[in-house]
């Protein structure tokens, strides 16, 4: 039996980009998303049922979750590999910021991915290799106006990777985070389109002078899977063109 992945938010975006990935890798790929019908369309174009499946998960919802890893344990019969791809973003002002929208980002990505994880982990510590791959963000190094909720619970994210990575390496579970920089994403351009994102001085402060693609971030999520990184853990891996580290402010 190959090793099994699970991957939330895994319909689209880098989600998708991950899953296709790892199907790739010879895993078998568990793709659960709120968006049922694109993740039973993905699972269908990675393979068969005995590769592949897709599955309805709010990750907002306990028993959601648990019905999704009850899915994964019945069909594969267990765990190795959990990927929280599942986010949400608002950008607004942060004196504009209302409570119902600050609680609803927190809940899906913050409260998501530990909702993710604590169902997980049973069947994940029986795992080859087990591994957690959290979704993080250049957020959760620097400022970002206007996304004061994001950057919340993508900085929260990191802290929960380090305490889980503290807490259950001796269950056998490494726990890693990844902090993309501005990937080509239809999530990533909706800022273009709503002007709060300007792709020129995006480009300028990049070091590699690009965006990412989605297929460069599901290559780090494979490294961090395969057995080549199975003593890697409790860090945030930043995959972002250098965007973090650049102190270049010369003129354009």
């Amino acid at each position: 039996m190959p090793r099994v992945a699970l991957v939330t938010g895994g319909a689209q975006g880098l989600g998708a980009a991950v899953a296709r990935r790892l199907r790739l890798d010879g895993l078998a790929v568990a793709i659960a998303d709120v968006n049922g019908v694109g993740a039973v369309a993905l699972a269908e174009e990675l393979g068969s049922a005995d590769e592949s499946i897709g599955i309805v998960m709010d990750v907002t919802l306990d028993e959601s979750v648990a019905h999704a890893v009850s899915e994964v344990q019945e069909r594969f019969g267990r765990l190795d590999v959990l990927v929280n791809s599942a986010g949400i973003i608002s950008r607004r002002p942060a004196e504009e910021t209302e409570t119902s929208g600050w609680q609803r980002e927190l809940d899906v990505n913050l409260g998501g991915t530990m909702r993710c994880c604590r169902s997980a982990f049973p069947l994940l510590q029986q795992g080859d290799n087990a591994v957690i791959i959290n979704l993080a963000s250049v957020a959760s190094t620097f400022g970002l106006p206007l996304r004061l909720a994001y950057s919340t619970t993508k900085s929260g994210i990191t802290g929960l990777t380090r305490t889980l990575a503290a807490e259950w390496g001796e269950h056998g579970i490494r726990v890693v985070a990844i902090a993309p920089g501005y990937i080509d994403t239809d999530l990533m351009r909706s800022g273009f389109d709503q002007g709060v994102l300007a792709e020129e001085a995006i480009l300028r402060r990049t070091p590699l002078r690009r965006l990412g693609r989605p297929e460069e971030i599901a290559g780090v999520a494979s490294f961090l899977a395969s057995s080549d990184a199975s003593f890697v853990t409790g860090i945030m891996l930043s995959a972002d063109g250098g965007i973090t580290i650049s102190g270049d402010f010369r003129p354009g």
